[in-house]
């Protein structure tokens, strides 16, 4: 049984949000440097590879190397579209989902239907990431297991649940977490089709995990492990029943609403909103830092790798750093964001 003796004291929480984990490396930095470490990171999507940066090293300033390094360069520059890229495929998918306002009334293809070519084991791309779960500070991060096949695809879902929440950690996290108290219980999930229970892992490896989070639908390919297919952590990209529960002291992201485009997806996928999730966290929640990032891409814009539509090739295109100079500027540029903001709820 959890031991609610053993809360940490303080648990930051990496929500995603595409590739601004150099922002989240920032934010971290700050408390670090105000006495306020965090001693528990939860990563979700995106942010689970700021997570696994900051185990793998132990200080800020290493952190800070590896996210301008070469080898992080290269995994960016590498980065592929697939031919999902295309307007008439799920550009027109897309658009088709915000007229539509049922919640998942059909099991969608996410298995084929995806737009970033990633591969499935990153330990080649980026080995300076292979280390293990809380190497330098206990770590959780979010995905979730696929609950249907590829041959349902398409069909109607009725009732049937088809995704449940994985918790990947180390086994001293685990013995923290009483799943009974992390579940979600707001009217939004009910009917949705995300399971209500909850799995842990404490043997997959960090990096994984990490791939395994940032499995986005439709954006990022699911991943296949040890026979079961598992996708990200968009199912709770704000996971404040589990850090509320595990922590003394919760430090969140104010987030922007969810676009017309991501709520039709969230909804015809999940089944549920993600916009009344966000609503319900301010309102029901105890969150003692709130660091407000809701000008980020207006105040990041340029400075990181953002999806455009070139409207000529009539595809979607990927924006990133054309050198290796200007990719260095951009992750400073991130980091120096994040630091500044996480500085400006601490000084409330």
């Amino acid at each position: 049984m959890p031991n609610s003796n053993t809360k940490h004291k303080r648990v930051i929480v990496f929500s995603g949000g595409g590739t601004r984990f150099a922002m989240y490396c920032g934010m971290f930095a700050a408390f670090e440097d105000k006495g306020l470490a965090p001693d528990l990171i939860i990563g979700v999507c995106g942010g689970s590879i700021a997570t696994t940066i900051i185990n793998a090293f132990q200080t800020n300033i290493e952190r800070k190397n590896y996210l301008q390094s070469r080898e992080l360069f290269q995994f960016i520059q590498n980065t592929k579209l697939t031919k999902e890229k295309k307007l008439n495929r799920i550009g027109w998918y897309s658009l088709k989902k915000i007229y539509s306002k049922k919640r998942a009334p059909f099991i969608e293809n996410v298995f084929d239907k995806y737009l970033v070519d990633m591969p499935q084991d990153l330990s080649l791309e980026l080995p300076s990431l292979s280390s293990k779960f809380g190497k330098n500070i206990p770590c959780i991060i979010i995905g979730s297991e696929i609950l249907f096949e590829l041959s349902e695809c398409g069909k109607k879902r009725k009732d049937k649940k088809l995704y449940k929440k994985i918790l990947f950690t180390d086994p001293a996290t685990a013995q923290k977490i009483d799943l009974n108290k992390i579940e979600i219980q707001s009217d939004n999930y009910k009917s949705s089709a995300i399971d209500s229970s909850i799995g842990i892992f404490t043997d997959v490896p960090m990096q994984q995990a990490m791939r395994i989070s940032i499995s986005d639908m439709f954006y990022v390919q699911p991943v296949a492990y040890q026979n079961h297919y598992y996708a990200g952590g968009a199912l709770d990209l704000t996971p404040i029943e589990l850090a509320a529960e595990i922590a003394d002291t919760v430090i969140f992201e104010k987030k922007n609403k969810y676009t017309k485009v991501e709520a039709s997806l969230v909804r015809a996928v999940l089944g549920f909103s993600g916009n009344e999730r966000l609503d319900e966290i301010e309102k029901t929640h105890t969150i003692h830092y709130l660091i407000n990032t809701t000008d980020a891409t207006q105040s990041l814009k340029g400075h990181y790798c953002q999806k455009k539509i070139d409207w000529k090739k009539f595809e979607i295109k990927i924006e990133s750093p054309d050198s290796y100079k200007q990719f260095v500027k951009d992750m400073q540029i991130q980091w120096q964001y994040g630091y500044d903001k996480a500085l400006t709820q601490l000084q409330k």
